[in-house]
């Protein structure tokens, strides 16, 4: 399967070993995670693969992964992307966002990619990767405009910390070139390649499509100078995820509340990894694994839903 790989002039069979020997976070699935997960997979790089999103009609749109069954049926992306890409490599799969409850799971990544759309995963990553002393790798994919960058000794925070939660638009509501994202999407997987096969790899800001590289400098910030790790630290349960009024509630999740979601409102999907269903049209998802994903105006309604559906 590798033959091609193996016969590059300049790599040695020890480089070549010592990317298949790694295992790699990809954190998001959508139209670039997606497309980073199977480039490393057909390297041979070992995987855990992080979302918590169910596929939708617009997935078909975004990467060639996803099928229009899957979206039909409402698979999580991780389900799906598992599925596929375990043909070629070993791939863990986490059916949830990463969040300060789970960070710990990146523990035995020899290397993070962000693939996410939401400023305040990436700040969560940075402050791991800091404490941790971990690589990564922003990926991030908005309207015409596409940028990658690997972190190692520089910091996220330090760079992007006028860029605050909520600032930005997402996908769901600026839109996303699909070739755009999939030409960061390469250029993130070739800064992997090299990473894992021992090369240098610059830190500066590649910018698609232009393909110009920026030089961006970290001035030293509570996170790199203080060891401030205040994401990392907290407690909270309630986190908002890609897509307008969109947000995460991890919590348990009892028998009794799928029923109580079937009586509230109107069924969109029912299968063994998900519940969905509008609640006076507004979305509203449980999870069999636990946690729900739901549609409000902010963090304190989104709470207020979810208590009223699952109770306290």
């Amino acid at each position: 399967m590798h033959s091609r790989l193996k016969a590059l002039k300049n790599l040695e069979d020890e480089q070549i070993q010592q990317l298949q020997d790694s295992k790699v976070a990809v954190i998001g699935l959508g139209a670039t995670g997606s497309v980073i997960a199977e480039s490393l997979a057909r390297y041979g790089v070992k995987l855990k693969i992080f979302d918590r999103d169910y596929l939708e009609e617009n997935d078909l749109y975004s990467s060639g992964l996803y099928t229009k069954e899957e979206c039909e049926k409402s698979v999580p992306k991780a389900e799906a992307l598992q599925k596929k890409l375990s043909e070629l490599t070993d791939v863990e799969k986490h059916v949830e966002s990463l969040n300060a409850g789970n960070v710990k799971a990146l523990d035995e990544a020899d290397l993070i990619i962000d693939a996410t759309d939401n400023m305040e995963t990436r700040f969560l990553l940075d402050e791991y990767c800091q404490k941790n002393d971990k690589a990564w790798i922003y990926t991030a994919a908005l309207a015409g405009q596409a940028y990658s960058m690997f972190f190692d000794e520089k910091c996220f925070n330090c760079v992007f910390k006028q860029v605050r939660p909520g600032k930005l638009g997402t996908c769901r509501t600026e839109g996303i070139v699909r070739d755009v994202a999939a030409i960061a999407a390469h250029r993130s997987s070739l800064k992997a390649f090299r990473f894992l096969t021992g090369q240098e790899v610059d830190e500066k800001l590649a910018l698609v499509p232009q393909g110009e590289t920026l030089e961006v400098e970290a001035s030293g910030c509570e996170v790199c100078e203080q060891g401030s790790f205040s994401r990392i630290d907290s407690d909270e349960r309630v986190s908002s995820v890609c897509g307008e009024n969109k947000y995460q509630v991890n919590a348990e999740v009892s028998d009794e509340a799928f029923d109580r979601l079937k009586e509230e409102g109107e069924i969109v999907a029912d299968n063994e990894f998900i519940l969905r269903a509008k609640v006076d049209g507004k979305e509203f998802a449980l999870y069999r694994s636990g946690g729900a994903l739901l549609e409000a105006e902010d963090r304190g309604h989104a709470e207020a839903r979810f208590s009223e559906i699952v109770g306290i």
